[in-house]
């Protein structure tokens, strides 16, 4: 198999992995974070910056679908999101395309992923925080995944601003999403990469 269609079938399982990941472990399990983007940071470190924006991408179009289908609500300010997406390809290639440098050791390849982590989580953040203001003040559809709307709604009942509190809100949740989701698909990318050598 030649290369192109190779990465396109890989950027397929990926977005589908996704899917599944976040199915499972929020929609399934009831755990508060998104955990959707594991396959998004392996892709990054397997097959670099273009292939990984493609899978960013296409995930949030498939699933804005899907969420149509079902509950027949169209929310297009969720499309934005996908900002956040292609922010955490960024800064993960950023570190990620120095991929020598994770060779040099355990302790290393922790600290890199640290910092990937702290970006990416840095970005989102942000982003995620503006877009959520402008989300719950002007557009008011159901909330497709949204374990921060708790974290929101409090800061809120303490009289903060609704757009400090939906920044401040991002910070648990989206911290600890991005430091598992980063070293757990690192992780894939080690083992897809030790089947790949082993064939």
């Amino acid at each position: 198999m030649n290369k192109p269609p190779r990465t396109a079938l890989i950027c397929a399982a990926a977005v589908a992995l996704n899917m599944l990941s976040a199915h499972v472990f929020y929609h399934t399990l009831h755990i508060p974070l998104f955990f959707d983007t594991i396959f998004t940071v392996a892709v990054v470190f397997y097959c670099g910056l273009f292939p990984a924006l493609a899978v960013s991408v296409s995930y949030n179009l498939v699933n804005s679908l899907l969420w149509f289908l079902e509950q027949g609500a169209f929310d297009p300010i969720f499309m934005l999101y996908t900002i956040c997406g292609v922010l955490i390809v960024l800064s993960t290639w950023l570190i990620a395309r120095r991929k020598d440098d994770f060779a040099l050791g355990p302790l290393v390849t922790v600290l890199y992923l640290v910092l990937i982590a702290m970006l990416s989580s840095a970005c989102t953040i942000i982003v995620s925080g503006v877009i959520d203001f402008f989300h719950l003040k002007y557009y008011n559809v159901p909330d497709m995944m949204n374990p921060i709307k708790h974290f929101t709604d409090s800061f809120v009942r303490e009289r903060f601003h609704l757009l400090a509190a939906c920044i401040l809100a991002q910070i648990p949740v989206s911290f600890t999403d991005r430091l598992l989701t980063t070293f757990a698909g690192y992780g894939v990318y080690r083992l897809a990469s030790r089947i790949s050598q082993n064939r």
